[in-house]
This record gives structure tokens, C-alpha cells and sequence, in this order.
């Protein structure tokens, strides 16, 4: 009886929390339909809250829907946070099309940060393939150790050396999504911005930033982050910067 309480208990509780995460998804999908339609009818102003709502709010978003708030900012010459929304996306989905219009508002307004390299690209690829990659590695993880104790049971010979080769494969791919795909970029959303060599006001001035310019950002202490800008290290303060996560 005790048994069959829990059962019914459990699965009414799953049950609940799988309906109230349904509900709240069916709410930002239709505030994104809603945006959607608003900007096809030109209603850009009231369209782009709906979509920052659903992107601050509800930390959601489409493809599309950054697009389209990239379209809005830029035609109210706003292209710092045009620039943010497309970055973005490609940080998310790096498509050709969208670093061609990063690098051709780049060049328009000379930003400077901006330079496309391989390693990026990368990081974008794995960020977009992520779920997919590290749940193949975890099944073969899995199917490998199932044959080592098939093996076992078999009572044949334990290939040590292949266990401590799969756990390092293992815990590499795990320090990989934990630690290394950790640098993000910041865009630099006022004019000239101070970029010091310390986290500290008192500190010496490197050089003054534009509004638009990229940073690489790899770690972040109180009220600033540390950045590489042009191969060297330094500090900007966050509430100038539209980081990209």
C-alpha cells in the first residue's frame, strides 16, 4: 500500500511539474508569436519589448527573434545593440550570413574587436552541437564500461590502460563544458570607456574604448570584468558592457 502511495505521489508530482514548465513555455511562445506579428506589421517598438521581455525575463530566445531585434536597433542607428543581438546569434549559430553583417557593421561604423578568427568559430560550432556531442560521449562512456564488466564477469583479462584512457577522455570533455568554453564577448555600450590594468578605479588607464568595440571576456571580479583586448589583459567596468552569453 505504502508502495503504491508513493507511486501515485511521485507521479502526480512529475506530472505537476512537467504541466507548470509546459504552461510557462506556452507563455513565451506566444509573447514570441505576438512579437512576430507585431514586426511584420511594423509595430517595431512595441514588438521589440515583447521580444526583450522574453529574452531578459524568460532568458529565451530564436534565432529569428534576434534578427529581428538587430533589424529594429539598427534602423533606430542604434548599432551597439545591433551588434549585441548578432553576436548573439552567432556565438549560438554561426552562420556566414550573420558574421558577414557583424563584419560589414564593423567596418561601417570602425569597431574595432571585431577580427573573425577559427577558434571562435569553433567555440560557436561546439556551443551549438553541445547536448548532442557530450550525450555521445557519455553513452559510449557508458557502453564501454558495461563491456568492461561483461568482461569481468567473463573472468577475462581488465584492459586497465583503456580505463584510464576513457576516464580522461571523460574528464577532459567535462573540464571542456565546465571551464573551457567560458570566455565570452562583451560589447562595449557607451562612449569612451576606460579599459584599466586592474580592477580598481585607481588604477592606470590602458587605453579608452568606443562605443561598439568588442572585448574578449574571461573572468569577472565585483563590478568588473577582465578582458584580453589586443593580447593583453585588463579591466572594464560591467555596467559598460553588453556581455554575450
Amino acid at each position: 500500500m505504502q508502495t503504491l502511495r508513493l507511486f501515485l505521489f511521485s507521479f502526480f508530482f512529475f506530472c505537476g511539474v512537467f504541466a507548470g514548465n509546459t504552461l510557462y513555455a506556452q507563455d513565451y511562445f506566444a509573447k514570441v508569436k505576438t512579437a512576430d506579428s507585431l514586426f511584420k506589421q511594423r509595430k517595431y517598438t512595441e514588438s521589440f519589448q515583447l521580444f526583450e521581455e522574453v529574452l531578459s525575463k524568460d532568458k529565451y530566445f530564436t534565432y529569428r527573434m534576434l534578427l529581428q531585434m538587430a533589424y529594429i536597433k539598427e534602423g533606430m542607428d542604434d548599432y551597439t545593440a545591433a551588434m549585441f543581438y548578432l553576436n548573439l546569434y552567432y556565438a549560438n549559430n554561426p552562420e556566414q550570413k550573420v558574421l558577414d553583417k557583424i563584419s560589414e557593421l564593423a567596418s561601417k561604423y570602425r569597431l574595432r574587436g571585431y577580427k573573425p578568427n577559427d577558434v571562435e568559430y569553433l567555440m560557436a560550432l561546439y556551443r551549438q552541437n553541445q547536448v548532442v556531442l557530450l550525450s555521445s560521449i557519455f553513452c559510449l562512456f557508458l557502453l564501454f564500461l558495461a563491456y568492461l564488466i561483461y568482461r569481468k564477469l567473463k573472468n577475462k583479462d581488465i584492459l586497465y590502460p583503456a580505463i584510464a584512457l576513457s576516464f580522461a577522455i571523460m574528464i577532459f570533455f567535462l573540464l571542456i563544458n565546465y571551464y573551457g568554453i567560458d570566455m565570452k564577448k562583451g560589447i562595449v555600450k557607451n562612449e569612451k570607456v576606460f579599459l584599466m590594468n586592474a580592477p580598481s578605479a585607481g588604477s592606470d588607464l590602458l587605453q579608452t574604448l568606443q562605443k561598439g568595440d568588442c572585448v574578449l571576456v574571461t573572468d569577472e571580479t565585483d563590478v568588473w570584468y577582465k578582458v584580453k583586448w589586443e593580447e593583453q589583459e585588463a579591466y572594464i567596468r560591467k555596467n559598460n558592457v553588453y556581455l554575450v552569453e
